[in-house]
């Protein structure tokens, strides 16, 4: 082979590479967020899907989007945590560590956070959503 010919080759395959990176770029980001899903739940209605077994099967693979009124709140070493009266014997709380934008909820007032449902964790009388962001306060 020439060496004219074998840069010819060579530009050839660098392309092929180029567009082969950017249409797998593409497909895999319409793949992973094509089935992300945001679902408005109240925290007794979450915190019952927990006591119940079929939190995960409902919510898992969603974006929570939970209303509900502030029970209590707890300073951490790294944030705070909240706990939201549900109006049932299974408690909800979430977990912020980065708190930004809205300040600490206080007790009585009512609240929306952001949480993946796959992240959230059963303890014995409650649901834990161990990585929440406050997005409103009323």
């Amino acid at each position: 082979m020439t060496r004219g010919r074998w840069w010819v080759v060579l530009a050839i395959g660098l392309g092929c590479v180029a567009v082969a990176a950017a249409a797998s770029w593409t497909l895999g980001r319409q793949r992973a967020l094509g089935s992300l899903a945001f679902v408005d739940v109240s925290a007794g209605d979450a915190a019952q899907a927990m006591q119940d077994d079929h939190f995960f099967s409902d919510y898992g693979d969603k974006i929570l989007v939970v209303h509900g009124p502030v029970a209590s709140v707890h300073a951490t070493g790294s944030g705070y945590t909240v706990s939201m009266g549900t109006g049932t014997s299974f408690g909800l709380t979430c977990t912020i560590t980065s708190p930004a934008g809205v300040g600490q909820p206080a007790a009585g007032s009512v609240i929306t956070i952001i949480a993946p449902g796959g992240t959230a964790q059963r303890e014995p009388s409650s649901v834990d959503l161990p990585d929440c962001r406050i997005m409103s306060d009323h």
